[in-house]
């Protein structure tokens, strides 16, 4: 990661990087299909092992990150009239169980 990148940024650059590395993994479990079938060693590459771990937990963080700042920005277009508190005490406790 890189200091100094806003969040709504990281999120919009994480998707994209999102979609290259899953045609490299497709392509990965293509390739190693093709080894086993053909009777070669298996390439392991560790380096997409942890990658695809990673990404998948950046998925979750900028997830609840945009969840997060969808509902606060749905709460400007609310009344203070029509405030809800335990509607909205529920969604954070909801957040913080995520």
């Amino acid at each position: 990661m890189v200091a100094g990148i806003p969040p709504a940024e990281a999120s919009t650059r994480l998707q994209i990087f999102q979609s290259w590395f899953d045609d490299l993994w497709r392509k990965f479990v293509t390739y190693s299909s093709g080894e086993r079938l053909f009777g070669l060693p298996v390439q392991d590459y560790e380096i997409l092992q942890k990658n695809k771990k990673e990404l998948g937990l950046l998925q979750k963080l900028y997830g609840l990150y945009d969840a997060v700042m969808t509902n606060i920005n749905g709460y400007y277009d609310v009344l203070w009239t029509d405030l809800d508190i335990e509607k909205i005490n529920a969604e954070l406790l909801d957040f913080q169980n995520r």
